[in-house]
């Protein structure tokens, strides 16, 4: 199945009146989103314009004021199916789980790069956390390797005072 993507008014799409997702309050973060990486990820919505999924980013794109946005037709679903894939587009991002060791990665190179880490979507606090995680163990990186070093001063000297 390929899909097509459509370029619909924000004016003609309309939101489900019994969307279960509230998210008034990240609005703002969403605008800031979609200025700095574009609309990368279309809307899903019958012809008709009732939207399946992408609630949020409609909201974002009418208050940035764009005319038109992505959409992606899902009028191949039927009734039972659009209720269960609209709630399965939200939800399955729950379903992995992170590998904090390369969020971590990821997060200081983004940081050594001088990019705008609330970008990324996660909390200030949680990348800190990150950031002091991986500075620490830089700091016990190092004293490992003074310490190595200093044995091998010892044991070198030692094997010199027996030579």
């Amino acid at each position: 199945m390929n899909l097509a993507i459509h370029y619909y008014p924000t004016r003609n799409l309309v939101e489900y009146d019994r969307n279960p997702r509230k998210n008034d309050d990240v609005v703002n973060r969403m605008c800031a989103s979609i200025r700095e990486f574009g609309f990368r990820i279309p809307i899903v919505a019958k012809s008709d314009g009732t939207v399946v999924d992408g609630h949020l980013r409609l909201k974002a794109a009418r208050k940035l004021g764009m005319e038109n946005i992505p959409v992606v037709l899902s009028d191949n679903l039927n009734e039972p199916q659009t209720k269960a894939f609209r709630l399965l587009a939200n939800q399955s991002a729950n379903w992995a789980k992170w590998d904090d060791d390369l969020l971590k990665v990821e997060i200081q190179e983004l940081e050594d790069l001088q990019f705008d880490l609330k970008m990324t979507g996660f909390e200030l606090e949680k990348v800190q956390h990150f950031l002091d995680d991986l500075y620490q163990l830089q700091l016990l990186t190092e004293q490992i390797r003074h310490i190595t070093n200093l044995l091998k001063e010892i044991l070198c000297k030692t094997h010199d005072k027996h030579a």
